[in-house]
């Protein structure tokens, strides 16, 4: 079969095109993080028990099923992230609720996000910092370690400012927690990786995983 002059230009400009939109594929879906099917941390011979607390951010919500941040992180761990998450939860319900959840799962690590919700619908900040410690203290009573996950000022996110919320840092300062910041500062001011104008969408929920998996990788486990 032979090709006239202007199919033969139109065959490489469709491959030189397809080329273009695979390699863009491949780096929005490449990560150096192993997608693991064992444990990466076992002690005393067994693994830990983490549970990943808090509202809307840790629930998933604006993401598919399965696709939140602690079902992307158990993926790339090897290690089952319980998703102890309620979407649109109040930092008041979430203190009364945390003791439930640590005398069900009596977790080893527990991942503490709170206040986003509080913070989208205009609640005190001052009452969601007490609220965090109330959280933070109980689940130091109860033996496990306490990672505090910052989240930013969403009334700064429009200005591409996503520093977080100081009195997160504090909270872990004060109470000898550990603390990871910009887990969702960076996610919350890109378009691309956001649901809507308010939760991230999948892609989002990983990069906010990719954080903490470092963190642990690195600093816990």
């Amino acid at each position: 079969m032979h090709l006239s002059k202007t199919e033969f230009i139109a065959l490489i400009v469709a491959l030189f095109v397809g080329l273009h939109f695979y390699n863009k594929y491949q780096m929005d879906n490449s990560s150096d993080i192993p997608e693991s099917d064992q444990p990466v941390y076992i002690h005393d011979g067994k693994t830990p028990v983490i549970v990943a607390f808090g509202d809307s951010l840790t629930a998933g919500t604006g993401a598919g099923q399965n696709t939140g941040y602690p079902a992307q992180l158990s993926q790339m761990l090897g290690i089952d992230v319980i998703n102890a998450g309620v979407s649109q939860e109040r930092s008041s319900d979430a203190a009364r609720r945390i003791g439930s959840v640590l005398n069900r799962y009596h977790p080893d690590i527990v991942l503490i996000e709170i206040g986003f919700d509080d913070i989208t619908s205009g609640r005190k900040r001052s009452t969601i910092a007490d609220n965090l410690l109330k959280i933070i203290k109980a689940v130091k009573k109860s033996g496990a370690t306490p990672i505090v996950i910052g989240i930013p000022d969403p009334d700064l996110i429009e200005m591409m400012i996503a520093t977080d919320l100081g009195f997160y840092e504090e909270a872990a300062r004060k109470t000898g927690a550990l603390y990871i910041p910009d887990v969702f500062g960076s996610v919350l001011k890109n378009e691309e990786l956001k649901s809507g104008f308010t939760y991230p969408n999948a892609k989002g929920y990983r990069k906010a995983a990719e954080t903490v998996y470092h963190f642990l990788t690195e600093r816990v486990l």
